[in-house]
């Protein structure tokens, strides 16, 4: 099943999500963690927002959330059940000029599938066994943990990358859509100044020999670091969130703008 991406501002990806007899705009974004609904696109679907939950962004901010529960969601004609979705105001990350967007679309409810994300062809591809077995054969796979935060209710996934210390661990991220980042605590191991506020460039291999290439911004984070679109505007990546695991294979190109952070 391929579900078609459709660019927003180049850098980042899009699809329309289906709720009952509404539809919306939403980010695609693979380490959102949960999915979301603005709160306009909530009341349109009948979503009550009640509660509180509670997560952190990858900088160590906090963010509390009002939920909503047990929802269906339509993609491309494929249904997908939400068991938690946060009611958050996504246009407050972005410029007042930006597009607007309806919600978040995170690999939380695709839990226990099987995905294929190929930038470069506008495309999210929801494997079967047989095309997995198919798919996988000649890639390079690497090495995968499955994060679930939210009392379990997330899900993101993210890539080992070897260092002379152990391994670092990077989240892959299509929500970046122009950045390459660094922990403090990370960057030293793999040759950059924790002090240096602008970019820096590092070139390291992933586990499964994937090489990663680009100028990194090194930040205090509460993970290893984040792959964006500069890396995944390069590869085609398949994720089998069933069984924790990853593969890569080149894929084509996409030009991606550099941003700051």
């Amino acid at each position: 099943m391929t579900i078609p991406l459709q660019p927003l501002r180049k850098n980042l990806r899009t699809v329309t999500v289906k709720v009952g007899a509404e539809t919306g705009t939403f980010l695609v974004d693979t380490a959102g963690g949960l999915s979301l609904f603005s709160p306009t696109f909530a009341k349109k679907v009948g979503c009550e927002p009640w509660g509180r939950i509670t997560g952190f962004f990858m900088m160590g901010d906090r963010i509390d959330s009002p939920q909503c529960n047990d929802l269906r969601i339509e993609v491309a004609g494929l249904t997908l059940q939400a068991p938690v979705v946060a009611v958050l105001d996504i246009m407050a990350s972005f410029s007042k000029d930006a597009e607007p967007l309806d919600g978040v679309l995170s690999l939380d409810v695709f839990a226990g599938q099987a995905l294929t994300l190929d930038v470069g062809g506008n495309q999210l591809i929801v494997e079967t066994p047989a095309s997995l077995a198919e798919r996988t054969r000649t890639m390079r796979e690497g090495q995968a943990r499955i994060g679930r935060e939210v009392q379990g209710a997330a899900l993101s996934v993210f890539t080992a990358a070897r260092t002379p210390k152990g391994l670092a661990w990077f989240e892959l991220d299509s929500g970046n859509g122009g950045t390459l980042l660094m922990s403090r605590h990370v960057a030293p191991t793999l040759g950059l100044d924790p002090q240096v506020e602008q970019p820096q460039p590092a070139r390291f291999e992933l586990v499964g020999g994937v090489p990663v290439e680009g100028n990194f911004h090194v930040k205090e984070m509460i993970i290893d670091g984040n792959l964006g679109m500069p890396f995944l505007s390069k590869w085609r990546v398949t994720l089998d969130l069933a069984r924790s695991r990853v593969w890569f294979q080149p894929g084509s190109t996409v030009e991606i703008v550099p941003t700051a952070r």
